[in-house]
């Protein structure tokens, strides 16, 4: 899927700056070097949880950081359903905008 490839050349481009190797950043996010290298590449999914561990060991302050402004996801309709997991509003709000997250900027 292409939002995969999107997101793993933003997350490399992102550690490449911070001058991490990707070792650094599996370990502190709790995978494999080669699972990382597999997401920078788009060839693997990521989770919801990956997610936010990336964005906090790459310095970011949203996951909505990790995806390009220029990015366009198809509208969803009625209200975004998260369940089996338990996350702050705050959390559900970022969720939410990086769904819902418009071509020429976020929402």
């Amino acid at each position: 899927m292409e939002l995969y490839r999107i997101i793993g050349a933003t997350l490399a481009a992102k550690r490449k700056a911070l001058r991490l190797k990707q070792s650094e950043v599996a370990d502190q996010i709790g995978l494999t070097r080669a699972s990382l290298a597999n997401i920078e590449r788009g060839r693997q999914k990521i989770m919801l949880h990956q997610i936010y561990r990336l964005a906090s060991a790459l310095k970011v302050e949203s996951i909505i950081d990790l995806v390009p402004s220029n990015f366009s996801f198809e509208q969803a309709s009625g209200p975004l359903m998260i369940e089996g997991s338990d996350v702050s509003d705050a959390q559900r709000a970022q969720i939410e905008q990086y769904v819902r997250r418009k071509r020429g900027g976020r929402k």
